[in-house]
C-alpha cells in the first residue's frame, strides 16, 4: 500500500511536466476573423462586452469599468474606418480587450493584423499586448502601426505583425490600450507532445501493475497454526 501511495504522490508531481509538454507539443493553428455569429452587416458597428469564436472568449479586462466594451465593425461603406473586406474589432477611448481559451487550454500567439482607429484619428497606433503564461511569468510587447490609413480607399490599412516565441504557453492575453483596429488573430493551441503521452502511459501502467501485486489472491485464506 505504501508503494501505491508513493506512486500517486509522484504522479501528482508530474503536473508541471505535463503542462510543459503540452506547451511544447505541435499545435493546431487557428485564425480568428471576427465574422462569426451574430453576423455584423457591412457598414455597421456594435459595441459588445463579449464575443466567442473558435473556442476563444473575448471580453473587456474589467467589464464593470466605465466605457467597458469593444466594437465589432462590419467593414465597408463607412469611408473613414479601416477596410480589409471583413469584420474586425476596434477599441475606442476607454476600451480594453482580454481573450483566453474557453476550455482553459494553453495557446501561443502567432500573428495579428492591426490598423489605426480611423482616418479622423490617423496617428500611428501603439497596441500593448500582455501575455500571462502558465508558469506565472508575464510577457509584453508593443506593436506600432505605420500611420497609413485611407478607409475604403486603395491603400492597405492593416499590417501583419508577428509575435516572438516568448508568447507561448499562455493562459490569457490582455490589451489595455485603445485607439486601434484588430483582425485576423492567429494562434496555436498545442497538442500533448509524445513525451507527455509516454509519461502518462507509463504511469497508468505502473499503477495498474502495483494494484495487481497488492490485491489479495482470490480464494486464499489465512490458516490457523496446527496444534
Amino acid at each position: 500500500m505504501r508503494t501505491v501511495r508513493s506512486l500517486w504522490i509522484q504522479l501528482a508531481g508530474l503536473g508541471p511536466l505535463l503542462a510543459l509538454a503540452q506547451c511544447c507539443g505541435q499545435g493546431t493553428f487557428t485564425r480568428i476573423r471576427f465574422d462569426g455569429p451574430p453576423v455584423i452587416a457591412p457598414g455597421t458597428g456594435r459595441v459588445v462586452q463579449q464575443y466567442y469564436e473558435s473556442g476563444l472568449s473575448f471580453t473587456p479586462i474589467d467589464p464593470n469599468a466605465p466605457w467597458a466594451g469593444f466594437v465589432r465593425n462590419g467593414c465597408g461603406r463607412i469611408t473613414f474606418y479601416p477596410d480589409n473586406g471583413s469584420a474586425y474589432l476596434q477599441a475606442g477611448v476607454g476600451s480594453t480587450l482580454m481573450f483566453s481559451s474557453i476550455s482553459g487550454s494553453l495557446f501561443s500567439l502567432v500573428s495579428v493584423d492591426l490598423a489605426e482607429y480611423s482616418t479622423v484619428v490617423p496617428d500611428a497606433a501603439t497596441v500593448h499586448f500582455v501575455g500571462y503564461r502558465h508558469d506565472g511569468s508575464i510577457v509584453t510587447t508593443d506593436l506600432t502601426t505605420d500611420g497609413i490609413i485611407d478607409g475604403t480607399g486603395p491603400l492597405a490599412d492593416f499590417q501583419t505583425f508577428y509575435f516572438g516565441p516568448e508568447f507561448s504557453g499562455l493562459e490569457r492575453v490582455e490589451i489595455p490600450s485603445y485607439g486601434w483596429s484588430l483582425d485576423n488573430l492567429v494562434l496555436s493551441i498545442p497538442e500533448p507532445g509524445t513525451g507527455a503521452l509516454v509519461i502518462v502511459g507509463a504511469a497508468v501502467f505502473g499503477v495498474r501493475f502495483l494494484k495487481r501485486k497488492t490485491r489479495p489472491i482470490e480464494g486464499s485464506r489465512t490458516r490457523s497454526p496446527t496444534r
